[in-house]
């Protein structure tokens, strides 16, 4: 009778919702701060962004309801189709230079070096210094009169003439890259480092009783074996890179004659002419290529398991 009578009291509580079930409400209430800042520090601010981009809000007026004015407008002015086309580059450069230059130091600190604790440590040496004292330091470098750049091309014989890379419309971007590459790679170097160290060694020595060289080794174990984490910093990096703001701004300022000019420099132009339903646009206009992006890496991420 009475396991009757306890199956019969399970089936009661069973139909009961989950959702109110006391368990239910308690992992409610645990979650519940994650949510409200959640809310507030991301889906408000974001949601807020999008309407303001559908308006003609500048400062010190609220603005009225346009609809998609502002994309369209974005759609036909050619400083943003430049700048659009210049974010897609320097996004690009900047990502193959870092994993290139990235992965090639990893694999050669990982080697038996002489003093390689006191490399690794000066790898870190870009990442760990403030970004506005790298792109300084790189202007300084790339100065015309003084710059230690053109005083060693000069003194090599390859320049007749000093080059003022960052005023002259060809030379601009590329040497952008350069310094945004020199400021990001340390961290692409100590996340392989460390995916490659956690590779058993047994793979190598058994690679090599097969006779296999070293290209062989780096293709067939070290590479496969260090695909996750090379995801996930491509992911985290271009999204960082994508909203890159200090290393065009801080060298050129999207100059000259719009070279240089990229999203973010574009969005922060509107906003200190005060447009800032247009700014919000956009800004707005890179977040769907970063979805399409992370849907990419993650279904790549996914499919490797």
């Amino acid at each position: 009778m009475k396991t009757a009578k306890a199956e019969k009291g399970s089936r009661k509580r069973s139909t009961r919702p989950r959702a109110f079930r006391s368990d239910s409400i308690l992992g409610y209430l645990t979650i519940a701060p994650a949510i409200v800042v959640l809310v507030g520090l991301f889906i408000y601010p974001l949601f807020y962004q999008l309407y303001t981009s559908l308006t003609n809000r500048s400062v010190g007026q609220g603005g009225e309801f346009i609809g998609l004015a502002n994309y369209v407008q974005l759609f036909n002015d050619p400083a943003f189709l430049t700048a659009s086309f210049n974010t897609v580059v320097y996004v690009t450069l900047v990502q193959l230079g870092k994993f290139a230059l990235g992965l090639a130091i990893a694999v050669l600190l990982q080697q038996p070096l002489v003093l390689r604790k006191l490399w690794r440590s000066l790898t870190l040496l870009p990442l760990a210094m403030p970004g506005f004292v790298v792109y300084m330091i790189w202007r300084l470098i790339y100065d015309p009169d003084v710059g230690a750049l053109n005083v060693q091309l000069s003194q090599l014989g390859i320049l007749s003439q000093p080059i003022a890379f960052l005023a002259d419309g060809n030379w601009a971007m590329p040497a952008v890259i350069l310094a945004s590459i020199w400021q990001g790679f340390p961290f692409w170097t100590i996340m392989f480092l460390a995916a490659l160290q956690a590779i058993p060694k047994e793979r190598y020595e058994a690679a090599a009783i097969d006779g296999a060289n070293s290209w062989q080794k780096f293709r067939n174990i070290s590479l496969p074996g260090i695909r996750p984490v090379v995801l996930i910093v491509f992911l985290i990096s271009t999204i960082t890179t994508l909203n890159a703001f200090e290393a065009v701004w801080l060298t050129t300022g999207g100059g000259p004659a719009n070279s240089t000019l990229i999203i973010p420099i574009y969005a922060y132009k509107g906003l200190i002419t005060f447009q800032i339903g247009q700014a919000a646009a956009a800004a707005l206009t890179m977040v769907p290529v970063i979805i399409v992006f992370v849907y990419f890496i993650l279904g790549r991420l996914t499919k490797g398991k």
